[in-house]
């Protein structure tokens, strides 16, 4: 079996065209949803499919207490070596259910654009419900959402796109597919990446097959109510709170209310 990218946190975020400068400012948003519509100072953070939570390490350098929860026991591990002094737990967990030893959170977050990944119906309600537990009432969850276009019936899988990355000496050659999917599953895409990372004497080529669910704003506001714990409060894109959605050009962020 291929390995993960996931297996080689450096590389994956450069793979994943994460830009200098992105996660601070992502930082920043945070802080101002949560000054916005939030009811109470933020001391206690959920950071779902964490990683090796850069978001946290930030906030928990700042004084905040942050716990992260993801499914890589890799990337779990690169967050404890990066981040040591405190402030800053990681578990690992399935974020789909899930439940945690820490008392309740002022927020959470889910900064990966991992959301629509999770395809099935009773898994999102499952995710919700399990985060909600773990929030104080009147708490804060920011979800971050790749913008979805129309539709397309892939019949076939084919090439979406190749690139290639230069981390220092080291070259990943990327290839990324689109595979079928059947007109009656509520999904985007079924994304395949591939990436050969050029290891001096020793390339390595990773997969990852990646579910998308077409996710709109309208279907986070359905699936909040439907949750029983969430009530959609605001939509905001690419890190604006001045631009309309219409005007979204890559992600949006849905915020949500735990009721």
């Amino acid at each position: 079996m291929e390995p993960s990218i996931y297996e080689f946190p450096d590389i994956f975020r450069r793979v994943h065209m994460e830009r200098p400068g992105e996660i601070p400012a992502e930082v920043r948003f945070l802080k101002e949803i949560w000054s916005r519509h939030g009811n109470g100072p933020v001391r206690r953070v959920l950071d779902i499919a964490s990683g090796n939570s850069p978001h946290g390490q930030i906030l928990a350098r700042e004084g905040t207490t942050v716990v992260g929860i993801d499914r890589s026991p890799t990337m779990i591990a690169a967050g404890r070596r990066e981040f040591s002094s405190g402030g800053l737990r990681l578990y690992r967990r399935n974020i789909v259910n899930f439940s945690l030893p820490e008392r309740p959170f002022d927020a959470a977050i889910l900064m990966s654009e991992t959301f629509p990944a999770i395809a099935d119906n009773d898994a999102l309600i499952a995710h919700l419900r399990s985060v909600g537990r773990t929030l104080r009432r009147g708490a804060i969850y920011t979800i971050d959402i790749d913008r979805h276009d129309g539709i397309e019936l892939v019949k076939r899988r084919r090439l979406w796109r190749s690139r290639r990355v230069q981390i220092g000496l080291l070259r990943v050659d990327v290839r990324e597919f689109h595979r079928p999917i059947a007109w009656r599953d509520a999904m985007h895409s079924i994304y395949e990446l591939e990436c050969t990372i050029r290891f001096p004497g020793h390339p390595v080529r990773t997969r990852d097959l990646i579910p998308v669910r077409y996710t709109t704003p309208p279907t986070i506001d359905l699936l909040a109510r439907a949750s029983g714990c969430f009530a959609m409060v605001a939509a905001y894109p690419d890190l604006s709170f001045t631009r309309s959605l219409d005007r979204c050009r890559g992600r949006w962020f849905a915020v949500l209310r735990r009721t």
